[in-house]
């Protein structure tokens, strides 16, 4: 083999071994902190979930989960507008949401997300990532029944 030669695949094998070191360190998508649950978070449209107020939502700032629809008692009364009901999963990465009483806002258990129980976003998640509103769903009430549709 002649010197050029030696030189020339020598640069080629550098160059290959270079790239391949250069793709394999780029970002996994774990490691992204930005959303990735395409779907937001929200339960499939058409899904109706519904809660017993004589046995559920008793209190003012009483929640709970029913098929991906976190409910909320915001106000005393049993009219559609003493409720609230949002996504319970978050849109960020996933995380379950829990109404906080005291604060009287939804977060994350992830990340810290917040939310007011009209969906808006109060604070980005703790992660250095991004978030987006919370769906919320039209309500209605029957007797002791509250139901929310996707």
């Amino acid at each position: 083999m002649e010197r050029n030669d030696f030189i020339k695949s020598l640069g080629l094998g550098i160059a290959l071994v270079c790239t391949g070191s250069c793709l394999s360190s780029c970002g996994k998508k774990g490691d992204d902190p930005s959303p990735n649950n395409p779907s937001g978070g929200g339960v499939p449209s058409g899904t109706t979930a519904s809660v017993d107020l004589g046995t559920q939502l008793l209190t003012v700032g009483a929640s709970v989960v029913v098929s991906g629809i976190l409910f909320i008692r915001t106000a005393a009364g049993n009219a559609t507008t003493s409720f609230a009901a949002t996504q319970a999963t978050c849109p960020h990465q996933g995380g379950s949401l829990n109404f906080i009483q005291a604060s009287n806002f939804i977060q994350c258990s992830l990340h810290a997300s917040r939310y007011t129980t009209t969906g808006s976003i109060l604070a980005q998640p703790n992660d250095g990532g991004t978030t987006s509103a919370l769906k919320t769903y039209p309500l209605t009430v029957s007797g002791t029944t509250l139901s929310a549709t996707a």
